[in-house]
């Protein structure tokens, strides 16, 4: 019981940085004064305090602004095409997975990606007359669908870490490429020999 009620008042010395009388640690811990001053002695509490005074602070952890940093996890989410996991969005920002888990569904981000990947989807065929449609064709494959697609791949290689899946995609993305610019490129060499 002694040795528990010397460590509280010890604790109470510190805490108070020294500016506390033997009474009020006494009243605090429930010995008499007389006691506090004998352990005061005894241990040398006054070195333990410049000790303590001497030791470097501890850095205290970065506070993090909650509403940067909800702002900051969605830029990466829309960015990376929401193909990013609550662990990196963490990493990024420094608030746990699970608060990342809550944004998303509190916020609906997933709506939120509905007009970065329409930019991606191809236009619709307009409709064709039989005699015009091989140079209609160039409206199907045009430079604004391969830059879409060229997009498409940049957002991918921008990620830290790729996933099989996400590899799958890029390769398909970059397939996409070559045959929209073999497409366009084939339009554009038949439209000039036509004269179009």
């Amino acid at each position: 019981m002694k040795k528990e009620a010397r460590e509280r008042a010890l604790k109470i010395f510190l805490k108070a940085k020294g500016k506390v009388t033997n009474k009020q640690i006494a009243d605090g811990v429930g010995v008499n004064p007389l006691t506090v001053g004998r352990w005061k002695r005894k241990e040398n509490w006054e070195r333990k305090l410049k000790e303590l005074a001497k030791a470097p602070a501890k850095e205290a952890p970065p506070v993090v602004r909650k509403k940067a940093a909800r702002d900051k996890a969605l830029q990466i989410f829309i960015d990376l095409g929401g193909n990013v996991t609550n662990k990196a969005l963490s990493d990024k920002t420094g608030v746990t997975p699970a608060t990342i888990s809550k944004w998303k569904q509190q916020d609906n981000w997933d709506a939120k990606l509905v007009p970065a990947k329409a930019e991606v989807q191809p236009v619709p065929e307009p409709a064709m007359e039989p005699k015009e449609q091989e140079p209609k064709l160039a409206l199907l494959i045009s430079p604004e669908q391969i830059i879409a697609i060229n997009k498409r791949i940049e957002t991918i290689l921008q990620r830290d870490h790729l996933t099989a899946s996400e590899i799958a995609e890029l390769a398909a993305a970059k397939r996409d490429m070559l045959d929209a610019v073999e497409i366009y490129v084939h339009i554009v060499g038949a439209a000039e020999e036509a004269g179009v």
